[in-house]
């Protein structure tokens, strides 16, 4: 395909997005439909998709601000000018022309649209403050609670793209050097993580299907700052250990392999079909003591009450601290979705508390950027149980990830930690441990 001809087909998938569906599903469904497009091309078209959708409020701006609607030709000629910086005869040679695929050539209207951007910059002094962020201006207050000073970098960086990075098992590997000179074998450059003891950061991300390091689950994908988290569970072989949301199963695989597949690891979800991805991932990595199992939404803890050494909530949230690998749900989080999701976490953390044994822990997860969804939940618990206390990261990263030879642990808030893109290059993550009293 041409420069033309990817441009053209940048500008139909935009087209094609809905609000129904993630930008990441229309865009594989776009490329689905253009099997005739080489590897190369989607590359290509891949890139230019998500220049677009990373600088979206600022290009929607650009166009208000110069009268004009944001189509999906609109904002791809925004994108190719202010992000690419592209000049107007470049821009002018991209439509028409002879090529099939091509799109049809600048009417008088875009000429003028592209004549008025090559006097802007995506950048401007006027541009709202969440606008400049690409945040949702209702999220603005709560970003800033959490993250205080460093709120701008912070979101600033959400802007970016994420690193992939990948883990050993340690029930199959003991040393990340050797998945490091297995890649290498396979012309597969990467890098040990800066924190995390088992992790790597690979250079890109590839597939791995058919490689037989893979088949024999020597290595999973899994961001750095879930792999801390993880880690700060601190199982240990022998516990009873809870994962009260625990999806596909990433943390839970690191448990298991930390407790050395003694004990038991109950793995619980709303999601049958997402529990039901796991057992493959068990499967592979030599995990089995992990037992699954589905609950209803209004499932209760009688049966499990003070059971369980440690207690999981990977709590369903905004998944703010991930917007940069789903850059469109920013845009999809409604003021609904956040008090859902606040109201959900606050259940789990009373379900946990119950579930919790006396001298046991429950280890609080966010995924996300917002002091409702992180700090501010753990306040809301302490002053209705007083059996409990927040326990110290410090410590308990020292015990485990420091004792791996880990990284050192970033700086703590009451105890607590957040994980930054910016800082740590990681997800954005809150973390919190909570002791309960031996009573």
């Amino acid at each position: 395909m041409t420069p033309a001809a990817r441009l053209a087909t940048v500008i139909e998938i935009i087209d094609e997005m809905e609000e129904t569906h993630l930008a990441s599903y229309v865009l594989r469904k776009g490329l689905q439909r253009r099997r005739y497009a080489g590897s190369r091309d989607r590359q290509a078209i891949t890139a230019i998709f998500w220049q677009v959708n990373r600088a979206w409020a600022r290009l929607f701006w650009h166009l208000q601000q110069s009268g004009y609607e944001a189509t999906a030709r609109n904002i791809t000629i925004a994108a190719q000018m202010l992000v690419d910086q592209q000049k107007p005869e470049e821009i002018m040679a991209l439509f028409g022309g002879e090529g099939k695929h091509n799109a049809v050539a600048l009417s008088a209207n875009e000429l003028k649209l592209v004549a008025q951007l090559a006097e802007r910059q995506l950048d401007h002094p006027e541009m709202p403050r969440n606008v400049a962020l690409e945040w949702p201006n209702f999220l603005m207050a709560d970003a800033v609670a959490a993250l205080g000073e460093s709120a701008e970098a912070e979101l600033l960086a959400l802007q970016g793209e994420a690193a992939t990075d990948v883990r050993i098992n340690p029930v199959k590997l003991s040393d990340r050097r050797v998945m490091r000179e297995k890649f290498a074998g396979r012309g597969l450059k990467c890098h040990f993580n800066r924190l995390s003891p088992i992790g790597l950061r690979l250079e890109k991300r590839t597939r791995t299907e058919d490689l037989p390091e893979w088949k024999k689950g020597l290595f999973e994908y899994q961001d750095e700052g879930s792999q801390i988290a993880a880690l700060l569970c601190d199982a240990r072989p022998g516990m009873q250990v809870v994962d009260m949301c625990t999806g596909a199963g990433g943390k839970a695989l690191v448990m298991a392999a930390q407790m050395q597949n003694k004990g038991r690891v109950l793995a619980l979800d709303f999601d049958a079909e997402r529990l039901e991805r796991g057992s493959e991932r068990m499967r592979r990595a030599g995990i089995h003591n992990i037992e699954r199992k589905h609950v209803g939404y209004s499932w209760g803890t009688k049966r499990w009450r003070r059971k369980f050494d440690r207690v999981v909530i990977d709590a369903p949230c905004s998944g703010s601290g991930t917007w940069r690998r789903q850059v469109d749900a920013r845009w999809r989080c409604s003021s609904d979705d956040l008090d859902r999701y606040t109201s959900l976490q606050a259940q789990l953390l009373d379900k946990g508390r119950a579930m919790v044994r006396p001298g046991g822990r429950i280890i609080y997860i966010t995924c996300s950027v917002l002091a409702s969804e992180g700090a501010q939940q753990i306040e809301r618990l302490l002053l209705e149980a007083p059996e409990l206390e927040v326990a110290d990261i410090g410590k308990i990263w020292r015990d485990t990830i420091g004792k791996q030879q880990g990284g050192a642990c970033p700086p703590l808030t009451g105890g607590m930690l957040r994980l930054l893109p910016g800082r740590d290059s990681t997800d954005g993550f809150f973390i919190a441990v909570v002791q309960a009293r031996l009573r």
